[in-house]
Parts: structure tokens; C-alpha cells; sequence
């Protein structure tokens, strides 16, 4: 069992048991936390595994995340933070590796502390090693048992390529690019050298550019983007450099909904709570065309929210847009993704095709831009693409809506208040008040003082309720 753990920035705690995923908790994702929330504390690591059913002395291998400063040093690098409420510096491998120098898969071993754990050490690798590992883990490539290229953006000038060879679980340096507009030059680069795959892993925080990821679609047979390519799945893929070192298979069992679990806790304030499924929520969207926040089971990894952690609402009005942006505070002019079946995603879109984690850009087909307009700017879309008999509440929701008003696409945007993660529960997405609906878990919550002033002001009253699968 091994515990990856990222201390600084997007800090995170990860667990894999032989080659799958446990859980990925990132702390902004605890408490309503701050956005890019650090661990504070060490001490938080066995709080998290204690929530999950563990204890530190259930892992056999803790893994921390190198250094996230670009310098030349090879050195291990020391990380201030706290053990105890007490300051402490934390020993951690430098950012990357050094060709000539150093080399990709360096692990360094520390005994400086031991998370709580009988075993005062720990083992860190480089945070370019992390990009790769958790990006190849993940990927349909190492579930095949083939090698891959890497393609490591992230966020900053210089942009690395490497090759994962799988049999000697080896990673080795290709190449590096001055910045992201160089990218069309790793066409002649693969098409060139013939040892290379025409089959890429990209990212690092530049993999959150869906127009990037497009380009390259035209230069490689396929394309695997995570959905945690920022350093928000940096717990995940430090874990993942020790699982593919040292465990029996390089690939990661995983799902992308491994996040913390959604709080159960009472009815807020001035809140009504009544059971409600999902094909009552899609009801209420068609009838009321009003947004509604979903909270269901684990929320998703990574920074999209897909579905778990949401707020859902019509497309069909260009002012949809505008309301979303407006209680997100947003500019006016952002885009609003959507959420579209997959299997009518090619009829909408285009190319269409399955893209669950948001990761290309789409075109809008003329004859659905005035159906669909919330979602598009200058006629293209980000979208997640959810397949109909999918476990997921927000599928489920979805399929109601599409048989009850024939389209196939709801807004999806995430379900935060402005500088924070995901809402944890019912609690924090009612003391934001930016929707009048909540729905978690199988119940909904309705804001009986919005509800109120709208009914005086608007004259909305629902409709045949009868035919609804809402109890009231």
C-alpha cells in the first residue's frame, strides 16, 4: 500500500493498494478550502487516511512529491511547513531531472520524518517524474502493456518529451521544445525515428489547453490527456512513480470519481428538503429552466467538475451563460461547458466522439447553434461527453432530461464559490446561496426565501407536479 503525498500548492494525499487507486483527496476539496490549498500540516495526512478507513500504519511506502521550482540544482530541496502546529522543513527531491546529470525515476530516500508511521522515512522523486507516471498510470497505454510518449507542458517555457519503456519500466529523455508553438516539429521527430510510438501522453498544467490538445490530435494516432494533469494530481502520479518502479503491473486501476465523499448533514436554514431522483431533477430543468447544484457520492479528481461535484442547468437560452458567469463572478464573457450523452455527442458536435474529461475542443454543427447557444463561443464548446447507462446520477439526469425535451446537452460548470474547491455538502452550497436548488444524494433543497421572493416578482409556479417523480 503506498501513500503519495503532495505538500505544497494543490496539496494532496493519495493511497494505491497493489495497482489500484484507493482514493485521491485534494485538500481544497476538504471544508470548502481555499483554491491551490497547501498541506498545512503533516499531521493531516493520517486525518485523511483515519476518514478513509486507515491508519499510517497501514501503509507500507510513503511517497512525496519533488520540488514544483524549476532551478539547475540536483540537490534536494526543503520544504516549510508544520508537524504538529510546529514549524518543520520537509526534505524533498529537486524538480526534474538533468540529462547527463541525473536521470527520470530518481528515487531519493529520506529519514526525516514518518507521517505517522512506525518508519521515520519516506521516499520523494522528481515533480516532472509525477507528470509522467501519473499521466502514463492512467492511461489506456499501460493498460495495454505499450510504451508511449510523454509530452510534459507544464506551465512553463520549456516543454519536455519522453519515451515510457514499459518492459524496463524505464523512462527516457527525447526532447525539448522552447515553448508550446514548437509542438509541430514532433511530427517530423516521431515520423523520423522509427523506435518512437505514434501514441502520446500529454500533459502538466499546459494539458488544460483544449485547443493545444487538438493540434495534437493531427500529429499522433492517439492522444491520452488524465483528468488531473495540473498539479492537483500530483499525490496520484508520486504514488504512481513508486507503484510502476516497484509493483507488478504499470497500470492503475482507477476511476475518476476517487475524490472525498459528499458530507451528509442537516437541512439548512430557511431550506425545504423533499426526495426527489433524477428524473425529477431533469423536470425541474426543463420546467423551471433554472440551474441546479448536484452533490453526489465521491467527487471527481482533478480541476473539471464531471458531474459529481456540479451545477447543471439548460443550454437553451444564450442568458443561461450569463446567469452562470454572473453567480460565479466570472467575466461576462467566459464559456460554459457542456455535458452531452455520448452517444449523440458526433450529432452535435464535431468531431464529437467520447471525451468524458473536457480535454478537446468541438465545434457546434450549424443546425444545433440556436438550440444550444449557453454553451458555445464562436461556435465551439467544451464538453464532457457521459455515456447514458453510466453510473452516475448526473447520466441519469441527463437521459430524463434528453427523452423529455429531445436535447441531449446541459450546461456544466463546477460547483464552488469564487477562490474555493468543490462544495462538500449541502451546508456550503446553501450558504453561498448562487442557486435556489440543491440536490444530493437523492433528495432535494429548495430555498423556500428565493422561492418566495421569485413566485412574488416572476409569477413562476410549478406546473402538473403530478407527473413528476418529486414527493412534495
Amino acid at each position: 500500500m503506498i501513500c503519495g503525498i503532495r505538500v505544497s500548492h494543490d496539496g494532496g494525499v493519495a493511497v494505491i493498494e497493489d495497482d489500484r487507486l484507493v482514493f485521491g483527496v485534494e485538500l481544497e476539496k476538504l471544508d470548502n478550502g481555499r483554491r491551490h490549498r497547501t498541506l498545512g500540516d503533516l499531521d493531516q495526512v493520517a486525518e485523511i487516511l483515519r476518514s478513509e478507513g486507515l491508519t499510517p500504519a497501514d501503509i507500507d511506502r510513503f511517497v512525496v512529491d519533488g520540488s514544483a521550482l524549476e532551478t539547475d540544482s540536483t540537490e534536494p530541496t526543503r520544504v516549510a511547513t508544520l508537524v504538529g502546529g510546529r514549524p518543520f522543513e520537509l526534505t524533498i527531491a529537486p524538480y526534474q531531472d538533468r540529462p547527463g546529470r541525473t536521470i527520470p525515476l530518481a528515487r531519493h530516500r529520506f529519514r526525516s520524518h514518518g507521517f505517522g508511521s512506525a518508519a521515520q522515512e519516506y521516499v520523494s522523486y522528481h515533480h516532472v517524474d509525477q507528470h509522467i507516471l501519473g499521466g502514463y498510470c492512467t492511461s489506456p497505454f499501460a493498460a495495454r502493456g505499450e510504451d508511449a510518449l510523454v509530452l510534459v507542458g507544464d506551465g512553463r517555457a520549456v516543454v519536455r518529451l519522453y519515451h515510457v519503456v514499459v518492459a524496463a519500466r524505464r523512462v527516457r529523455p527525447v526532447a525539448a521544445f522552447r515553448d508550446r508553438a514548437e509542438h509541430l516539429s514532433l511530427s517530423s521527430l516521431v515520423r523520423e525515428d522509427s523506435s518512437l510510438p505514434s501514441r502520446v501522453v500529454v500533459t502538466g498544467e499546459s494539458a488544460l489547453d483544449i485547443k493545444w490538445n487538438s493540434r495534437l490530435r493531427g500529429i499522433f494516432e492517439e492522444v491520452w490527456i488524465p483528468p488531473f494533469p495540473d498539479d492537483s494530481g500530483a499525490a496520484i502520479g508520486a504514488a504512481c512513480c513508486e507503484m510502476f518502479r516497484k509493483g507488478r503491473n504499470p497500470a492503475l486501476r482507477w476511476g475518476v470519481y476517487s475524490g472525498p465523499r459528499v458530507r451528509i448533514c442537516g437541512v439548512p436554514d430557511n431550506w425545504r428538503r423533499q426526495l426527489c431522483d433524477e428524473r425529477g431533477v431533469a423536470e425541474l430543468l426543463h420546467r423551471k429552466d433554472e440551474p441546479v447544484v448536484v452533490l453526489s457520492g465521491r467527487a471527481e479528481l482533478g480541476p473539471r467538475a464531471l458531474g459529481n461535484r456540479s451545477i447543471l442547468a439548460p443550454a437553451t437560452d444564450s442568458a443561461m451563460r450569463d446567469r452562470l458567469n454572473g453567480i460565479k463572478r466570472r467575466a461576462a464573457d467566459r464559456s460554459v461547458a457542456a455535458v452531452c450523452l455520448a452517444e449523440r455527442a458526433a450529432e452535435v458536435f464535431g468531431p464529437g466522439g467520447s471525451d468524458p474529461y473536457v480535454t478537446f475542443e468541438h465545434r457546434i454543427r450549424p443546425e444545433w447553434a440556436d438550440r444550444i447557444p449557453a454553451v458555445q463561443v464562436d461556435g465551439t464548446a467544451r464538453v464532457q461527453t457521459i455515456d447514458a447507462v453510466a453510473k452516475s446520477p448526473t447520466a441519469r439526469i441527463l437521459s430524463a432530461y434528453e427523452a423529455i425535451s429531445g436535447i441531449p446537452v446541459l450546461c456544466n460548470t463546477s460547483a464552488n464559490s469564487q477562490g474555493c474547491g468543490f462544495f462538500p455538502d449541502v451546508a456550503a452550497a446553501a450558504r453561498w446561496g448562487g442557486t435556489r436548488y440543491i440536490w444530493s444524494e437523492g433528495y432535494l433543497y429548495t430555498d423556500q426565501t428565493q422561492t418566495r421572493q421569485t413566485t412574488r416578482e416572476h409569477g413562476w409556479l410549478p406546473r402538473d407536479w403530478s407527473r413528476t417523480s418529486v414527493t412534495w
